[in-house]
């Protein structure tokens, strides 16, 4: 841990304390059964502002500290606070975020669920494919989003393997419509997973 490391981890933990989290350390904060929303706002906010308030380099410090706000933030209480755009954020490429800090923002997500409200900023996510399996459980939320949308995007993503099973499982909880053509393939599948989503799809695709 550098200096920085040091004085930005005792800033986080303060305002956390001072929030009503009662986790002893960084990792501790995300293997907390409950968390108030005070606690909840200024780990969102932390970790929208992370770069600011942890200057410098991803550090191992840093990226530690990423990866366990995003594990801590997904979670149901999580949704009348800023939670959502801050999770948002961490597939901002601009960012020097690890593949597993960007999956966990992604699993994060998934698990509150975010608001269809949202769909536009996710739905360039699931679709951009600079992210590759980053972006899975994203691809996954489209399968709770009813936006007419929702479809389209996971359809068009069952040609990349990093996310195929992801856009199967989505499309199988939407019942999706007139895309048997394009699901007749995973059939025959040697993926378990792959082959009875796409036999759910293709049991209620009356198309």
């Amino acid at each position: 841990m550098t200096a920085t490391d040091d004085a930005a981890a005792t800033a986080l933990l303060a305002d956390y304390h001072r929030a009503g989290g009662y986790g002893a350390t960084i990792p501790d904060i995300s293997t907390q059964p409950s968390i108030t929303t005070a606690a909840i706002t200024v780990l969102a906010q932390w970790l929208a502002e992370l770069e600011t308030r942890w200057p410098g380099p991803e550090t191992e410090g840093r990226e530690l500290t990423r990866l366990t706000l995003a594990n801590a933030l997904g979670r149901k209480e999580a949704r009348t606070t800023p939670v959502v755009p801050a999770l948002i954020s961490q597939f901002d490429t601009a960012k020097h975020t690890s593949m597993r800090a960007r999956w966990a923002a992604g699993n994060a997500l998934y698990n509150i669920p975010a608001e269809p409200t949202y769909f536009d900023e996710l739905a360039a996510i699931a679709g951009n494919r600079e992210f590759g399996q980053e972006r899975q459980m994203v691809v996954l939320w489209l399968g709770k989003c009813r936006r007419s949308h929702a479809v389209e995007i996971a359809a068009a993503q069952l040609d990349d393997e990093t996310v195929q099973g992801h856009a199967l499982e989505a499309l199988s909880t939407l019942r999706a419509q007139g895309i048997r053509d394009l699901v007749e393939p995973f059939l025959d599948s040697k993926n378990k997973w792959h082959r009875r989503s796409a036999e759910r799809i293709i049991r209620y695709d009356q198309s």
